[in-house]
């Protein structure tokens, strides 16, 4: 696992994203622990683990094709959760959609964060 990579997948985020970037980790599937972040949140990266162990679960279970790259959660107060899953790595984002929009999160954010995801798992 490269870190050097990972740490640079946050830091392009947040170039990507500015200010609309609230927190971000990178985590090990099978750990559940953050690898590198920013504004790290333990908890929610624990309890977003296991809410993507109970998707694959459900979505395979129901007949429904498998989850894809990611997934997105739409909070209150103009927060969106965008969970990120690469191989072994996952990443959970918490991203404020006014200060950011959703154009720039999924046509260039999520794209060159699982690159660099995958990148960094070689």
């Amino acid at each position: 696992m490269n870190s050097k990579r990972l740490t640079q997948v946050i830091e392009d985020l947040k170039t990507d994203l500015g200010e609309g970037l609230v927190a971000a980790d990178i985590w090990q599937k099978d750990v559940g622990q953050a690898i590198v972040g920013h504004n790290s949140q333990p908890k929610a990266t624990a309890l977003f683990n296991e809410v993507t162990r109970y998707l694959v679960k459900t979505l395979a279970g129901s007949g429904f094709p498998g989850l894809g790259n990611y997934y997105i959660i739409n909070l209150e107060k103009n927060l969106l959760v965008v969970v990120l899953n690469s191989g072994d790595l996952q990443m959970g984002m918490l991203v404020d959609t006014s200060k950011a929009t959703i154009g720039i999160l999924i046509t260039i954010a999520v794209p060159n964060a699982l690159k660099g995801m995958e990148e960094a798992s070689k």
